[in-house]
């Protein structure tokens, strides 16, 4: 019984869904129309939009994948010659240095103009074997004694990792590989190079231990890599036929299993090259074009809504625009006025409305006007219930003290009663910027000081940037008669005076370390009281109901207090400056 009790309630719930999705959509002629452009309009251009995606795509992806495949084919060209050329050039060059019917070379530094012409003859022949792109052909002696030119620094050459490597290689054996050639006597940047060394088999004379280095300029050969690693945004490694890597792409990637891998063997010399471009740079331009694609359709749809809006009936902008008005005056702007240029039905409604508009606007005035003189009159009356107590009290100490102190201390306590009393009689302006509230306090406190001695201590603490903002006048100096009249019993006590500076608006903090009070008692501290009861707390009243009557209900005060444990009065009011 409870689940079909519970199906019945889910199905009422749905129906009411459908049915106001159904009112909304079809309730409003604009609406209608708006559905049917995007209908229309949407239709054709998912249409025309995937079949234009899918076969943009197939192009440019196919385009992009030749373009790579080139680029690949023409870097494994380059290097597959490179290496080759350098095959032949070692090959020939041991040969001949293999046969000792060719060449005889006695002693390393030449001393004899035989030996010296030997010597020549021989560079002759290793400079016969340059290509345009040949840095360098040298044989190394074992000693470090080397033919081939006069550029090559040996000492930076032994020190250089490929030749320390090269050196680990047996007998037969070829090093080949690319490295960074600074052991040239040359104040220019390294050159990229690719070279081979070939250990020279003989075991006669200077050759034994020797070894055939040869050098090209791989510039030309890493300019089609930085073609593919920066335009095609690969990254390529090349491994030799001990699947040794001897170059890789310095960017940082992990291998992904979704990456577009090409991988070209060289098998001449069992190199292998390795391309491989990440699948989501590899159809960028795909995406790019369903970017496009989408774009397009989303622009079109808007097309079609902006028409739909422009063809719409005239009669549906004259609804809206009193519709729209009828919003307004509901949010307060009582100025809205509706232009009439027709005399139908519509326009006669119109002009209803522009004539109720205006009758309520009179009649707000008319509250506003009778509310101000209200509060104008009940402001008055709060000034009015100044406590006496403070001039009758205040005129007794000033007799006692002029008979038990000398004239300047009582023209001092005269001073300081006189501008206290200044502001309380003083009705000429209900808002005065804070700093001038505060002087008022300041005296009050001089006064009371000079009645009963330094039996308390004031703290104040103030952003500055505060001090020109309006307060109702009077506000704080009924707080401070409170605390000297009931928080201090013994007219002794500490009061700390805090002001925080918020975004839009202030909020002073008014705290004594007197006896405290009741959770009840600081309740009854807010309500109303009749001027004839001799209640405590009438003055704070008075400051919350004037809070409130200048800045509204939600801004006022809150007493915060337990027994023994001290007050603690919060004043939250509205940031407004003095105009101009």
């Amino acid at each position: 019984m409870q689940r079909l009790q519970g199906l019945n309630m889910t199905l009422k719930v749905i129906k009411h869904i459908s049915t106001k999705l159904k009112n909304q959509l079809y309730g409003s002629f604009r609406t209608k129309l708006m559905l049917f452009f995007i209908v229309v309009a949407l239709i054709p251009l998912l249409l025309f939009g995937y079949l234009s995606y899918q076969k943009s795509s197939t192009i440019v992806n196919k385009q992009f994948n030749d373009y790579e495949n080139f680029a690949v084919s023409q870097l494994e060209t380059q290097l597959e010659n490179t290496i080759n050329q350098m095959f032949v050039v070692s090959n020939d060059i041991h040969q001949y240095l293999s046969d000792p019917t060719l060449i005889v070379i006695k002693e390393e530094i030449p001393r004899t103009y035989e030996g010296f012409i030997e010597k020549k003859n021989f560079e002759r022949f290793l400079e016969a074997h340059k290509t345009f792109n040949t840095k360098g052909i040298y044989l190394i002696t074992s000693s470090g004694y080397y033919y081939g030119g006069n550029r090559l620094n040996s000492q930076k050459l032994f020190q250089m990792p490929f030749w320390k490597e090269a050196n680990k290689i047996k007998q037969g054996d070829r090093w080949i590989g690319f490295y960074k050639a600074n052991h040239y006597d040359s104040n220019k940047t390294p050159e990229s190079m690719i070279g081979l060394v070939l250990p020279i088999q003989s075991q006669y004379g200077i050759l034994k231990g020797s070894k055939l280095l040869i050098e090209t300029n791989a510039e030309e050969l890493f300019s089609y890599i930085t073609y593919l690693e920066r335009d095609v945004h690969a990254f390529i490694t090349i491994y030799n036929e001990k699947n040794k890597i001897l170059y890789r792409t310095k960017e940082n990637r992990e291998r992904l299993s979704s990456d577009v891998v090409r991988v070209k063997n060289i098998n001449a010399f069992g190199w292998k090259i390795e391309v491989r471009v990440p699948e989501k740079l590899f159809y960028q331009s795909s995406d790019v074009i369903f970017n496009y694609t989408m774009m397009g359709i989303f622009f079109l749809i808007i097309l079609a809504i902006i028409l739909a809006m422009v063809f719409s009936a005239p009669l549906a902008k004259r609804i809206r625009k009193l519709k729209e008005s009828m919003e307004l005056v509901s949010v307060g702007e009582l100025h809205t006025q509706i232009p009439v240029q027709e005399n139908d039905e519509i326009g006669k409604l119109t002009m209803s409305f522009n004539q109720m508009v205006q009758q309520i606007k009179e009649l707000i005035n008319e509250i506003g006007e009778t509310e101000r003189l209200k509060r104008k009159a009940e402001l008055r009356a709060f000034h009015y219930q100044i406590n006496p107590h403070l001039l009758f009290n205040t005129l007794n100490s000033i007799q006692w003290k002029a008979r038990l102190s000398n004239a300047k201390e009582v023209q001092q306590m005269i001073y300081h009663l006189t501008e206290v009393l200044h502001e309380n009689l003083n009705f000429s302006d209900e808002l005065i910027p804070l700093k001038k509230e505060l002087d008022t306090i300041r005296h009050y406190l001089k006064v009371q000081e000079i009645r009963f001695g330094h039996m308390f201590d004031y703290l104040e603490k103030v952003n500055p940037e505060s001090l020109d903002y309006l307060i109702p006048r009077l506000s704080l100096q009924p707080l401070f008669e409170n605390i000297f009249f009931h928080a201090f019993e013994d007219g002794q006590g500490k009061i700390k005076l805090t002001i925080a500076d918020h975004s839009d608006f202030l909020e002073l903090f008014l705290s004594d370390n007197g006896k405290g009070m009741s959770e009840q008692t600081a309740l009854n501290l807010l309500k109303n009281h009749s001027t004839k009861d001799k209640v405590r707390g009438i003055g704070v009243f008075n400051v919350d109901q004037r809070l409130k009557l200048h800045f509204g209900s939600e801004y006022g005060l809150i007493i915060e207090s337990s027994p023994k444990a001290g007050t603690t009065i919060k004043i939250r009011w509205p940031k407004r400056r003095m105009s101009t």
